[in-house]
């Protein structure tokens, strides 16, 4: 692999993270040294804390013998003081100004002690007390510096370890704030779809999934929403292209299975963009009751989980006097549990209580 390759490789790690042993492997070979290591680095208080550590491969196979004193406070490089003090930077074991005679010492003994010889590295500061480094350390008992060949490929190597380690941190801010987005979407009763033009589920939550495989009249295979006749097919095309307005409902064998289908979001076609174009869709049912939790209901209204679970039943559907067969008990024990629940949110009515619980819950 020649060092277009390489590099090439290496941008290639920022999607295929698997990549990065072979990448590893690659650039240990290209060096000449025993060690490939990939890591970033965190701030806390007076040390450095490795907070990812991706290695090469035999490396990988001597992980917990390097991780006792190499990848630990031990180290003098895990101290606060040797983290780079500008954007970037080359160093050594030889040549970092932080190291006293002691320290150089001490790096020597220990390196000795987990297989490794001397280091040279670079590094990236990716934000205010973070940054990523690749460290390169010789065979055991080689004390040499970097040599004349070491600097001028790591000076080809460094601006684009740079972008890579910022695209790293970009990809890994979107994955963060996809997956707060999801968890939240995935915490709402109200079924939502991410859909493409072709109806190709790019993502759905879990509302939506238990109402598509409950519904007789739509499905999904093979990663696309499916409708059994071609009307309701034909029809719900024409909404997520925006040809027939936002809205439309599709039959079931039932009334109450009648799918009520919103576009929430749509976006506009461009194929200069990258990347799919995408539809937001609601979805729901009139013969769907919402998912609520007992215990989230008991601690919002302050009721004792027996109300809380009366209460969630009636939302559902019941009647008290069902609710009572289903659960075993009286329905005047029901009654005056519902008497106390109605009390406690404030309300006079049961229609009251189940619009006061629907809208709470919605709020949040």
């Amino acid at each position: 692999m020649d060092d277009n390759d390489l590099i090439a490789a290496l941008y290639g790690t920022v999607s295929e993270d698997t990549r990065w042993t072979e990448v590893l492997d690659a650039l240990k070979s290209r060096l000449g040294v025993a060690s490939a290591v990939f890591q970033r680095l965190v701030a806390d208080r007076d040390d450095l804390i490795p907070v990812i550590s991706l290695r090469d491969t035999w490396s990988t196979q001597e992980a917990t013998r390097h991780d006792a004193w190499a990848n630990s406070p031990l180290n003098p490089r895990f101290r606060r003081d040797t983290e780079p003090r500008g954007q970037d930077e080359i160093e050594s074991d030889h040549r970092c100004l932080a190291f006293s005679a002691t320290d150089r010492e001490n790096l020597k003994q220990g390196l000795a002690a987990c297989g490794l010889g001397a280091g040279f590295w670079l590094g990236c500061r990716t934000a205010p007390g973070e940054h990523t480094t690749m460290i390169f350390h010789r065979y055991p008992g080689d004390g040499r510096d970097m040599t004349d060949a070491d600097l001028h490929f790591m000076n080809l190597l460094l601006p684009h370890f740079r972008q890579m380690s910022r695209l790293l941190t970009d990809v890994a801010g979107i994955k963060a704030r996809l997956s707060v987005a999801e968890a939240f979407m995935d915490s709402t009763s109200l079924a939502l779809v991410a859909c493409d033009m072709d109806l190709g589920v790019h993502w759905m939550n879990a509302a939506a999934e238990s109402l598509v495989n409950g519904l007789p009249q739509v499905a999904q295979l093979n990663g696309r929403l499916r409708f059994r006749s071609n009307d309701g097919m034909s029809m719900v095309r024409g909404v997520i292209h925006g040809q027939r307005g936002d809205t439309c409902r599709v039959e079931g064998d039932q009334p109450s299975e009648v799918l009520h289908l919103r576009v929430l979001r749509r976006d506009a076609a461009d194929k200069r963009r990258w990347g799919r174009n995408l539809a937001l869709i609601a979805l729901c049912s009139p013969g769907t009751a919402p998912r609520i939790d007992a215990t989230e209901v008991a601690h919002l209204f302050g009721l004792t989980m027996a109300e809380a679970t009366l209460t969630t039943h009636l939302v559902g559907g019941m009647t008290v006097k069902e609710f009572a067969a289903h659960r075993g008990i009286a329905e005047g024990t029901a009654r005056m549990q519902l008497k106390s629940a109605l009390t406690k949110a404030g309300v006079g009515r049961q229609a009251d209580l189940v619009r006061q619980v629907c809208q709470s819950l919605a709020r949040l």
